[in-house]
């Protein structure tokens, strides 16, 4: 359900036939979008870009060793809080890449964060500046630590590689190639004289710090160990993993001291408090075990309710708070009452789908937390979730009125009531994920299609299922012509469709289209292609264009602005590439995602492109800043 309070709505036909016409001939457009945007959607925003919704997928999180501050490590970059008001402080990050790893040095000085190519980027956490970037490694960087006086840095990844940095300068110090598998986690001592490396054939390295010589071996673990943590007097290592079970090792001799074998699911994170006599172990499902050290009692279960992954555990400095933190959100728990404290919000895993209403005053997203958002266009500002979908949202779309949201969730399509929140009804039918909804212009039918190979067209009043459109491979995505008569969609070739008929009128291209959009005279589409879009005719007979310059390989989405004279694509590598149609080359290419943008989409007025990524994000971007910077370029 969504968040603000239920009404049920039991008229949907009532609800498209009022409000449809009405909305479609004289939509009230909000005032520019430059205006109002809340605080929080403003942090370091890459070139070109407005505002951006959500904050990314959490990584990690950590105290400084003063507990003012709280360092989350997400998708897009480290945001750094106020660990008493959650206020926001900074965001640091470089628009480049995925980041997966993360860590701040004690005194808060510092921030590194590891990414998805390799790289190592280290930053002033006072000034925001980034510091330098280091380039040993060869494939995604894991495992993030700074030594306990802040000295040295360590990193591991992929590649089965530790290094060890010089933090003041970024000079290498020592490199090792002794393991042989992923090194998934990195801790140092307390004294900072040794360093445990964790990796994914279950086996925990001890290495001595000075020298890099291997100082003991643990085994025990059946599975990949996911973390690593020493206890304050550094006599004891903690390691949890996919075996469901966490360790307790005497650091000394190497001996496995205590099993707990509590959990019933992999084991992400181990944590000490900062006296040792508790530890939290949390669960790739989110939930968080408190323990006493000395009697291996489960003390407390926190965060029972989550069913989301668990991204990482920490105490406060003085141990009277543990952060838990999952793909959504970050509870604050008091150990010892099991009190929740406060929760930090924001986060989001991967996003599959952006629309803009028709009305242009709110922005809807579909997510892999199967959750739906709804955002204040003007504003930025988070109005309502959805709780009710059971699988990743794939699409989703406004009806024409602006009153009913259709979301595609596993086999089924749900239709939302946008101002109440309430679930108007289930369309049930597929027998396979669906990949694609959309109303009809009139907002009397929707279209939804997917793995099983069908297009199904349904009566929106009444839900009722009207027509099968046959198809011999998954539809990728549907789209109507603007008069309604026609249908396209995107399978292993774009097929063009009678959608009063049900028949197939002819084949389009005979290869996929990587998103297709009808243009506003319904004359033509424009599809995707590899670096490049292609305009394409409706009608067997017409000119064909290919405008070139997208970048990042296979493009993932496109679309019309709603004039016809601007396209934009979704592009692999991050970016989203715009054009006018009159060009073969691109106006601009906006950077600032920091994985694969999965869906672009115009505001009404044409003015704002909002697309949406697999970092957890939608960034906003100015059409006529583009288009600035393009002739300013082309005045040079």
């Amino acid at each position: 359900m969504f968040t603000h309070p239920m009404k049920v709505v039991f008229f949907i036909g009532l609800l498209i036939l009022t409000g449809s016409v009405a909305c479609q001939q004289n939509p009230k457009l909000p005032e520019t979008l430059e205006t109002n945007y809340v605080a929080s959607t403003q942090f370091s925003l890459p070139e070109g870009a407005k505002a951006r919704l959500g904050k990314g997928t959490i990584q990690d999180i950590e105290y400084t060793v003063d507990g003012t501050r709280i360092a989350v490590f997400s998708s897009i970059g480290v945001w750094i809080y106020d660990a008493e008001t959650l206020q926001e402080l900074s965001l640091l990050t470089q628009h480049t890449d995925y980041v997966y790893s993360g860590s701040i040095s004690q005194d808060g000085t510092r921030a590194a964060t590891g990414y998805h190519n390799g790289s190592v980027q280290v930053w002033n956490t006072t000034t925001g500046q980034l510091l330098y970037t280091l380039n040993e490694h060869r494939l995604r960087v894991t495992a993030i630590s700074f030594s306990p006086d802040g000295k040295i840095l360590a990193t591991g990844g992929l590649d089965g590689h530790m290094h060890l940095w010089q933090t003041a300068t970024g000079d290498h110090l020592i490199g090792t190639t002794r393991h042989t598998k992923d090194v998934i986690s990195i801790r140092f001592s307390p004294d900072g004289q040794i360093i445990a490396t964790a990796t994914e054939d279950g086996t925990i390295y001890l290495w001595n710090v000075s020298t890099g010589a291997t100082l003991n071996t643990l085994k025990g673990h059946d599975s990949a160990v996911n973390n690593i943590d020493f206890s304050p007097d550094g006599k004891i290592l903690a390691s949890c993993s996919n075996d469901k079970t966490v360790r307790l090792w005497d650091t000394t001799t190497g001996k496995n001291l205590k099993t707990l074998t509590e959990h019933s699911d992999w084991v992400k994170t181990v944590r000490f408090s900062p006296d040792g006599e508790t530890l939290a172990s949390q669960s790739y499902g989110g939930y968080v075990f408190i323990w006493d050290t000395a009697s291996d009692e489960l003390l407390k279960i926190l965060d029972k309710k989550i069913i989301f992954e668990g991204k990482g555990v920490c105490f406060s400095p003085d141990g009277a708070i543990v952060a838990c933190a999952n793909d959504n959100d970050i509870n604050f728990w008091d150990p010892i009452s099991g009190d929740l404290l406060k929760t930090l919000k924001g986060y989001t895993p991967w996003i599959e789908s952006v629309q803009f209403s028709p009305d242009g005053l709110k922005i809807a997203t579909g997510s892999d937390d199967t959750r739906v958002r709804l955002w204040d266009a003007a504003s930025g500002r988070l109005l309502s979730i959805t709780d009710r979908h059971t699988s990743r949202v794939k699409s989703i779309h406004f009806s024409p009125d602006c009153k009913i949201l259709a979301s595609g969730s596993d086999t089924q399509v749900y239709l939302w009531d946008v101002e109440t929140g309430s679930l108007l009804r289930k369309l049930e039918g597929h027998e396979n994920i669906i990949l694609s909804v959309r109303f009809s212009p009139d907002g009397r039918k929707i279209a939804s299609g997917g793995w099983d190979n069908r297009v199904f067209l349904w009566d929106v009043s009444i839900g009722e299922h009207l027509k099968t459109l046959p198809h011999d491979n998954i539809v990728n995505s549907i789209t109507f012509s603007p008069n309604g008569r026609e249908i396209i969609t995107d399978t292993n070739k774009i097929q063009l469709w009678n959608a009063g008929t049900g028949r197939r009128s002819r084949i389009i291209t005979d290869y996929p289209g990587y998103g297709v959009s009808f243009a506003p005279n319904g004359k033509t589409v424009v599809t995707g292609g590899h670096n490049k879009v292609y305009l394409r005719p409706i009608k067997m007979f017409g000119i064909k264009k290919t405008l070139n310059g997208a970048t990042g390989g296979w493009v993932k989405n496109v679309s019309f602005s709603p004039d016809g004279r601007t396209i934009a694509s979704a592009n692999t590598d991050g970016t989203v590439t715009i054009w006018d149609v009159s060009d073969t080359d691109p106006i601009v290419n906006f950077t600032g995602h920091t994985t694969i943008v999965n869906e672009v989409s115009f505001s009404p007025d044409g003015h704002t492109i909002a697309s949406c990524s697999g970092d957890g994000t939608v960034l906003l971007w100015d059409v006529h800043r583009g288009k600035l910077h393009r002739n300013q370029g082309l005045d040079r």
